[in-house]
C-alpha cells in the first residue's frame, strides 16, 4: 500500500461522514414539493438552481468522478470506476456520429477522456487510443452501419460487451480480489435482467446480448430464459432475478460484497466511498422523481427503506 493510498483512505474517511443519512432522505420524502426538496438538497451541500432535478446530481456526480482520480491511487482499479463512464460517452457519441448531431453536453465531463476531444476521435474514426475492446467495438459498429445494419441496438449491444470485458481485464490487472468479484457481480446481473426484457426473443438473439464471464453458466441462463425449474441460482441472485427494481437489489449486494472486503489499508475505502456516492445520487433521482409526482410519502419512504 502506497503512502498515497494511505493519506487518501484518511481524506476518506472524513468524506464519508458526509454521506447523506436516512434523515435527510426521510426530510425530502416529505417535502411537498420538489422546489422544497431541492432547498433541502442545497442544505446538504448539493448545487441546485431552484427548479431542476437533473443539474444538482449531474454536478455532485462529476465531481466524485474529479474526486475518484484523486483517491485511488490503483490506477487499474480507478480505470474499473471510470469504465461505466468512458463506455456511456462512447455510445452517445458513435450515436450522434450516425444521427449528424453533436451530442457532447450528453458525455460525462469527468471520464477518462474530455467529450470534446473523444468526440472529434469518433468523427474521425480515429480509435487508436482507446482501450483495445472499445476500439474494435467501435470498428465493428463501423464496419456493420457501412453495410446497412444502422440500429442504435447495435452500438449499445458491441460497447456493453466491450465494457464488461474491459471490466474483467482491468479488475484481473488491479490484483484486487474485491474488484474480481465485483466484475462477476455485475455481468452475473445484467445477464440475469437481460433475461427478463427478452423474453420474446429466440436463441439466437439471446446469445447476441449474453454478456460473457461472471459465474453463471450459459446452460443456466437458458434454462432460466425457458423456464426451467431444474435451473436454479445461488440465493444472493433470486431476489434480483424476481425483483421489479433490479437495480435497487444489485445495488443492495455490491454494498455487501463492497463491506466483506473492508480494508483500511487497502484501496477497498476508495471503491466503498464511491459506489457509495453513485448510489446516494441514483436515489436522491429517485426520490426527486417522486416528490415530484406526488407520490404518496409513504411509499416514498419504502423505498429509502429498502435501501438502508
Amino acid at each position: 500500500m502506497s503512502s498515497e493510498q494511505l493519506y487518501a483512505n484518511g481524506r476518506i474517511a472524513v468524506l464519508s461522514n458526509k454521506l447523506l443519512g436516512k434523515d435527510k432522505y426521510v426530510r425530502i420524502a416529505e417535502c411537498n414539493s420538489v422546489v422544497d426538496a431541492l432547498k433541502v438538497l442545497a442544505e446538504c451541500g448539493y448545487t441546485t438552481d431552484g427548479s431542476d432535478c437533473e443539474l444538482p446530481l449531474r454536478v455532485e456526480l462529476e465531481r466524485v468522478l474529479c474526486e475518484i482520480k484523486e483517491l485511488c491511487t490503483n490506477q487499474s482499479a480507478l480505470r474499473f470506476l471510470l469504465c461505466k463512464y468512458d463506455c456511456h460517452n462512447l455510445k452517445v457519441l458513435m450515436k450522434g456520429k450516425y444521427a449528424r448531431a453533436n451530442y457532447v453536453t450528453y458525455c460525462f465531463e469527468n471520464a477518462s477522456f474530455a467529450p470534446q476531444e473523444l468526440h472529434e476521435l469518433v468523427l474521425n474514426d480515429d480509435y487508436s487510443r482507446f482501450p483495445r475492446l472499445f476500439a474494435e467495438s467501435c470498428d465493428e459498429a463501423d464496419a456493420q452501419f457501412a453495410n446497412g445494419n444502422r440500429s442504435p441496438q447495435l452500438i449499445d449491444r458491441l460497447l456493453d460487451k466491450a465494457y464488461f470485458a474491459e471490466t474483467r481485464r482491468l479488475a484481473r490487472s488491479s490484483m484486487s480480489r474485491l474488484l474480481v468479484q465485483l466484475a462477476d457481480l455485475q455481468t452475473d446481473a445484467a445477464n440475469l435482467v437481460l433475461l427478463k426484457r427478452l423474453p420474446e426473443a429466440n436463441e439466437e438473439q439471446l446469445e447476441n446480448w449474453l454478456i460473457e464471464g461472471g459465474t453463471l453458466k450459459r446452460k443456466t441462463l437458458f434454462g432460466l430464459w425457458q423456464g426451467d425449474s431444474s435451473a436454479t441460482v445461488p440465493e444472493q441472485y433470486k431476489k434480483l432475478f424476481n425483483s421489479a427494481d433490479p437495480e435497487m437489489e444489485l445495488a443492495t449486494l455490491r454494498r455487501r460484497l463492497v463491506a466483506q472486503f473492508a480494508d483500511p489499508l487497502s484501496i477497498q475505502p476508495a471503491i466503498e466511498y464511491f459506489y457509495a456516492k453513485v448510489e446516494e445520487t441514483e436515489l436522491l433521482r429517485r426520490l426527486l422523481s417522486d416528490v415530484k409526482k406526488g407520490v404518496d410519502k409513504e411509499k416514498i419512504k419504502e423505498k429509502i427503506n429498502a435501501h438502508a
